[in-house]
């Protein structure tokens, strides 16, 4: 049987996922694109073995063994998980949420919280930024590249340097979360593998995905060459900690669930 994987379809991925499709791939394995909250959806409803999904879902879901030593993160600004907004951050009053979005969601309502010392109102809103602001006074949206451009009068605020200013240390946006009942040797091995051929491929897939995607090459460059981090380290794990922490203790979870494969 092959491995079922789920992937989100972002760049910040491709390292972690492209060897799946390639000539030297050794393994057998049916890999499926979607966003964050329909790839824990998916886990749930054991649609799929494992998937590189929202760091939030391991907080909430028993049933799911993190990967160790592989993630997806940022030391500092990741410049794809930004909030939007008409009025300075101290004032807004309301806020449209990415549906895509599980981990950013609660990260932005920690940082508005502990570093500006609001709690506006939150809305769930397809990741359209032009609707989101029409409605409410700033918009998250996770993974587009190409708003990189700035926009009169708007306030472009990066969540990992709030993060980094808030806390000093990297953010975990997310991981390889695996059912438990599906985790095996082998497959840790092949997702292994995978990140050990994509790290040394990225240069290539910077090249690559600019091309696909249609964004410019120095930026997916700088993206995948020195923005994203593909390691769970311990500053890496001592952060996501804290993320846990803050989650619980601002009543977005309930539960301190160990962090453990």
């Amino acid at each position: 049987m092959p491995f079922r994987i789920g992937s989100v379809p972002y760049l910040n991925a491709k390292p972690l996922v492209d060897w799946f499709h390639s000539d030297t791939c050794t393994v057998q394995a049916q890999v499926t694109y979607d966003v964050p909250s329909r790839l824990a959806r998916m886990l749930r409803e054991d649609a799929v073995d494992v998937a590189n999904v929202s760091i939030f879902e391991a907080f909430q879901n028993p049933e799911l063994a993190l990967v160790p030593g592989i993630a997806i993160a940022a030391f500092g600004p990741v410049k794809s998980v930004r909030l939007f907004s008409k009025v300075p951050l101290d004032r807004v009053r309301s806020v449209a949420l990415d549906t895509s979005s599980l981990t950013s969601a609660a990260l932005t309502r920690i940082l508005l919280k502990e570093q500006f010392g609001v709690t506006p109102c939150y809305v769930h809103h397809p990741p359209d930024l032009a609707t989101m602001l029409r409605t409410c006074d700033a918009g998250l949206i996770i993974g587009d590249l190409k708003l990189f451009a700035l926009i009169p009068e708007i306030q472009v605020y990066d969540l990992g340097q709030g993060w980094l200013d808030l806390t000093g240390l990297p953010f975990v946006y997310a991981a390889w979360l695996a059912r438990r009942d599906r985790i095996s040797p082998d497959l840790i091995a092949a997702l292994e593998q995978a990140r050990a051929w994509g790290m040394e491929r990225r240069e290539q897939l910077a090249q690559k995905w600019a091309r696909i995607m249609d964004l410019p090459l120095d930026r997916c460059r700088d993206y995948l060459l020195h923005v994203m981090h593909y390691e769970l380290g311990p500053e890496y794990r001592e952060g996501l900690q804290l993320f846990q922490r803050k989650c619980y203790e601002h009543g977005l979870i309930h539960t301190l669930l160990p962090l453990s494969g």
